[in-house]
């Protein structure tokens, strides 16, 4: 797993495939239950998340993901159509799910009120808005933020219709910088400091899920956070 070391009292994880139960194209910490995986495995590889940041999986807030732009207070329990989530609540988890899309984790940093939020950012969420959106959620102050692994722009190959939607320096022939996207949409939202992981999931088959790579039969990866 991949620790942020956030600036403020926050727990912050981007999984890698390992150290979950699930086997096959799921091994090993899957963390999708509408993958086609064993529910009960899934559960049990999202309370081990869930354990590394110190939370209660009991209280795992996540969404219904549809590449929306659409960011919601997290609650226990709560599922619903959106690709964001944010909370001021202490020991409150949030997970967001990935296999390429880009996992994103916003805190506000140091001094300012503890809150964070957690982003799914395909190519339709970061030119439709959900950074803006995940930052408006926090409601301003100082701002730092973490862009986990993602496919890289050694690999995500778009059309030109998705090409045109960003600007010209992020796309390599037919490549597009997933990585620079996020970064920049941050940047351009307000956020202070923005660090990234620069792993390209498709091109780590020992430590991630990749929809490019394997198709639909395979687990997830993401971020899981929580105020601490």
């Amino acid at each position: 797993m991949i620790r942020w070391d956030a600036p403020g009292p926050y727990e912050v994880v981007f999984p890698t495939r390992a150290g979950g139960v699930s086997e096959g194209p799921f091994a090993s910490l899957n963390l999708a239950l509408m993958s086609g995986d064993d529910v009960e495995r899934v559960r049990e590889n999202r309370r081990l998340l869930c354990e590394t940041v110190g939370a209660d999986v009991e209280r795992l807030s996540t969404n219904r993901q549809r590449h929306t732009v659409l960011v919601h207070r997290a609650e226990p329990g709560r599922y619903e159509p959106g690709d964001g989530l944010w909370t001021d609540e202490p020991g409150l988890p949030m997970l967001k799910l990935t296999a390429d899309c880009v996992p994103i984790a916003i805190v506000r940093a140091n001094g300012d009120r503890p809150a964070a939020c957690a982003l799914h950012a395909g190519w339709r969420g970061l030119s439709e808005g959900i950074v803006a959106e995940g930052v408006r959620a926090l409601g301003g102050g100082t701002l730092a933020a973490c862009v986990g692994p993602a496919i890289g722009p050694c690999c995500y190959e778009v059309g030109t219709e998705v090409a045109a939607l960003f600007d010209a320096d992020l796309v390599a022939g037919r490549k597009l910088d997933l990585w620079g996207a996020a970064e920049r949409a941050l940047r351009a939202a307000g956020v202070d400091t923005v660090e990234r992981t620069d792993l390209c999931t498709r091109c780590h088959p020992e430590l991630f899920f990749s929809h490019r790579r394997d198709g639909r039969a395979r687990g997830v990866q993401g971020v899981v956070g929580a105020v601490a």
